[in-house]
């Protein structure tokens, strides 16, 4: 650590736990928001998604050619940071689709980049990058905090009040940026070197080519997750699932320490191996719809992300020749995070539309009425609102609602902003009734909301699985240093 800084570390460990935190505030909840109360398709919540892709995609030209060049790294950060905490708050206002996918690009390409800029301006102001894991875990720590956060503070994501916290968040983060050590810019780089074009060479050789197919394939079903994650859970009538997801993050934690034991005892190879296999398998328990799996599944995420997202780096730190490791670096970035997670978040959205919820029904929100919304919860994630306790249940788990009329308030059911009208409840009633008894049971309810998730999820499981197969067929491990040095002649 730097003598002359004694405190840096801290100040870096700040500046990690503020930008994970904003992120988290709403990339996870709005799942559920745009699913549960907008009413949107499955492919605009795909594009909605690919936002941070097309962010990761066009973010390098920024960081690169100007960022780096010309402006003090903590200055562009509060800059960017600034931009989009207005982006999100704007957001909490909108409505429809078009308004919300421009501000959330905005955003994006305001965000993005500062991920690249956050570890840059870490790596050049501590003395041991050893040391920087110690710093970044604290990214990890911010992403469970603002999960908690909207759940259990703002009254969970379908509130929409995650908005205001990722903004505010994007607020004071432009503001802590200011106080971040003077870091000046790094001069003129080479373009080839922003792309990854150089380390394009390094695609004629066989392992590095079945690697790189390897993880921007794999990159495609991992997208599903955090696009459907909250929306999943809470058409599985579970509450506070942006709360339950933040399990994957202790996971995260504990398979970030022990990593480096995995590393040397089956080799970076079976690591990635590992962690391609955990996609599949999260995505098999994912589709059993058993809560106790479900939950299996999430907290198979530390193995998940930090077998694939992790090991990756470091095996084209291993694998790339030195004078060409920032070239394959961020060549692997735009495979990863770009293209592969736009691929996989577009294709989600209009794979979740060829399985949609068996009943749908109008919803009015303030002055507009949207057809195709999903049914009401059962019972609302604060136990006062839902079908059950519009007819006066609180007691709502073994009730079943009867199709008489006078069972519903003549003003239809309100939830939160939105209203749905008698006449629509009725008939939504009737539709799910499956068996005709004339009353509709929880389960009934449940299933008549959900999507029909086992296919959803047994799509991006298949493709996980096979990438896998292909990776342990024609991928290799990290050459021993010898082997390196004929490589790199």
């Amino acid at each position: 650590m730097n003598p002359d800084n004694p405190m840096i570390r801290p100040r870096l460990s700040a500046m990690m736990f503020l930008q994970f935190f904003l992120w988290a505030s709403w990339y996870m909840p709005i799942s559920a928001y745009m699913n549960g109360v907008l009413g949107f398709s499955g492919a605009q919540v795909g594009w909605i998604y690919a936002t941070t892709a097309i962010g990761a995609i066009l973010s390098p030209m920024f960081v690169g050619f100007v960022a780096d060049r010309y402006f003090a790294t903590e200055r562009i950060l509060a800059a960017l940071h600034l931009v989009g905490g207005v982006c999100l708050l704007l957001a909490s206002q909108a409505t429809g689709f078009g308004w919300l996918m421009f501000l959330l690009v905005v955003n994006a390409l305001c965000f993005m980049p500062t991920l690249a800029l956050v570890n840059s301006l870490s790596f050049r102001n501590i003395d041991d990058p050893d040391r920087f894991s110690r710093i970044a875990v604290f990214g990890t720590i911010g992403w469970i905090v603002a999960s908690w956060l909207v759940d259990f503070a703002l009254g969970g994501p379908k509130t929409g009040y995650f908005f205001y916290l990722a903004g505010c968040g994007g607020l004071a983060m432009a503001a802590y940026s200011l106080t971040l050590p003077h870091t000046p810019p790094k001069g003129a780089e080479a373009a080839a070197d922003v792309f990854g074009l150089r380390a394009l060479k390094l695609l004629k050789e066989t392992p590095f080519l079945v690697f790189a197919v390897c993880v921007f394939l794999i990159s495609i079903p991992l997208s599903l997750y955090f696009a459907w994650g909250t929306g999943f859970l809470d058409e599985m009538g579970r509450r506070n699932p942006t709360f339950l997801l933040s399990f994957g993050q202790f996971s995260e934690i504990v398979v970030m320490i022990v990593m480096p034991w995995f590393i040397f005892r089956i080799g970076l190879k079976n690591v990635l191996v590992v962690g391609m296999a955990a996609w599949a398998i999260r995505y098999v328990l994912f589709a059993t719809l058993s809560f106790p799996l479900i939950m299996l599944g999430v907290l198979l995420h530390g193995f998940c992300y930090c077998f694939v997202f992790v090991a990756s780096f470091i095996y084209v730190s291993k694998r790339a020749p030195a004078e060409m490791s920032a070239s394959a670096q961020s060549l692997v970035a735009l495979l990863m995070w770009g293209l592969g997670m736009l691929v996989g978040t577009v294709g989600g959205g209009f794979t979740a539309d060829k399985y949609p919820p068996p009943v749908t029904i109008a919803a009015t929100k303030g002055e507009v009425t949207s057809p195709g919304q999903i049914l009401p919860p059962w019972v609302s994630e604060g136990g006062k609102d839902g079908i059950a306790p519009a007819i006066g249940r609180a007691d709502a788990k073994d009730v079943t609602i009867e199709r008489a009329k006078e069972r519903l308030p003549e003003e239809g059911l309100k939830i939160g902003d939105v209203t749905y009208a008698k006449k629509d409840l009725l008939e939504a009633l009737q539709a799910a009734d499956t068996d005709e008894s004339g009353g509709v049971t929880q389960l009934e309810w449940q299933a008549a909301r959900s999507h029909n998730w086992p296919p959803i999820w047994f799509w991006p499981g298949l493709l996980a699985a096979l990438v896998c197969l292909v990776f342990v067929a024609g991928g290799s491990d990290v050459p021993r240093a010898e082997e390196a040095a004929t490589t790199s002649g």
